[in-house]
């Protein structure tokens, strides 16, 4: 199977595996009828899948690094196809938490095997087109996942909507299964893991930098996330449905942008593009601080720049990561998801705290300031770093 069959396969993986994370979200109000249950417990089934999917990635990336990558993400599958079922299976709210609970530390060796295979296969420039690739499928699960999630919970309520991700999870073991090959090379690391291989990621100063912008980018967005529906609905007075376009439109330009990062690296190299795109996103976010209460084409114009910003620079990441860590790479790449899962945990209670005590000004002008800060770090980490190798 050639490189780019095998980037399809892994595309559509990590496609219908994101659905697992956001698929039943417009039917949570029904869940809550269907259980009886408080909506404490129901949308803890999302928070649940989304804590064992952080956690996981500091455990499966040593073992990625150690086993291969097929020997891992195969038995990860057979656990999250089977959480699937149990899923659709359960008739009640504290069996769908620990199906949800296995089915978060299924997926979770989804993503890692994903980018540490990309790295494996691909080289150079066809290595960021590939990760451009990589972040754009990552990037169309949330942007259709609740709208296609409505559809089959409106016409077979939630039990429909865990059946799909039954059938698709039984279909994704079956097709990785037969078709994926094992990408570990000879070179790769072998050795026993240790504790000290985390400290060893974070001692290396591109990889470093790498990880905190990857936390602040990610803080931000959720802040993005958590600010649109509460200034469309009490500024602007617009309905969901409209709100739900937004949303749309950003996914949009998020997954345009991530198939451009390809220029941006051809021309500048991978270390010159992280800084360029961190600061844009820097940028992008002051501007959404500036524009949120003047007018709403402002408001959607600085959202679609935001998420522009966002998606060019997210490519740029993991192929770094995959230049910086040849051994140790799905260590790597678990340690980074795991520290920008973080920041999406972060970013909506802080940015909820900011925006109470001070609004758009404060939210954005907070979040702006912390990318500012990791940009002036990750240029100073990358400067030492090359100074390094010059010597």
């Amino acid at each position: 199977m050639n490189a780019k069959k095998v980037l399809m396969l892994l595309g559509i993986t990590i496609l219908f595996g994101t659905f697992a994370q956001n698929l039943f979200m417009p039917i949570l109000p029904a869940m809550q009828q269907e259980f009886q249950t408080s909506a404490f417990l129901v949308n803890l089934t999302i928070s649940l899948f989304t804590v064992m999917l952080a956690v996981m990635q500091i455990v499966y990336g040593p073992l990625v690094d150690q086993y291969g990558r097929k020997k891992i993400l195969i038995p990860a599958l057979v656990l999250y196809a089977l959480a699937s079922i149990g899923c659709y299976l359960a008739d009640s709210i504290d069996t769908l938490l620990v199906f949800r609970a296995l089915q978060g530390i299924g997926f979770a060796a989804i993503p890692i095997v994903a980018a540490t295979m990309i790295g494996d296969l691909f080289e150079g420039s066809d290595r960021a087109s590939a990760m451009g690739t990589y972040q754009m499928m990552l990037a169309i699960g949330p942007a259709i996942g609740p709208l296609l999630g409505g559809w089959i919970g409106g016409a077979g309520g939630h039990t429909a909507v865990f059946a799909f991700l039954a059938a698709t999870a039984v279909l994704l073991l079956a097709g990785n299964g037969l078709l994926l090959p094992e990408t570990k090379s000879s070179q790769s690391s072998s050795r026993r893991f240790q504790l000290s291989g985390y400290l060893a990621v974070c001692r290396q100063p591109t990889g470093l930098s790498v990880i905190l912008l990857g936390f602040s980018q990610m803080f931000t967005y959720y802040c993005f996330l958590l600010f649109i529906p509460v200034q469309l609905t009490s500024y602007y007075h617009l309905s969901a449905d409209k709100i739900g376009l937004l949303y749309l439109l950003a996914s949009v330009v998020f997954m345009f942008s991530s198939k451009q990062a390809i220029r941006l690296q051809k021309r500048w190299g991978s270390r010159k593009a992280l800084l360029w795109t961190a600061g844009m996103h820097a940028v992008a976010t002051f501007f959404l601080m500036v524009t949120a209460n003047v007018s709403l084409p402002l408001l959607v114009a600085s959202s679609a720049l935001f998420a522009f910003a966002l998606g060019i620079g997210m490519p740029v990441h993991t192929t770094l990561l995959s230049e910086v860590y040849e051994q140790e790479r799905a260590t790597a790449i678990g340690v980074y998801n795991l520290i920008r899962y973080l920041g999406m945990a972060v970013g909506p209670i802080a940015g909820a705290a900011l925006y109470g005590a001070g609004g758009a000004f404060l939210e954005f002008g907070g979040a702006g300031i912390l990318l500012v800060l990791a940009t002036l770090l990750a240029k100073k980490q990358i400067g030492a770093a090359a100074a390094n190798r010059s010597v």
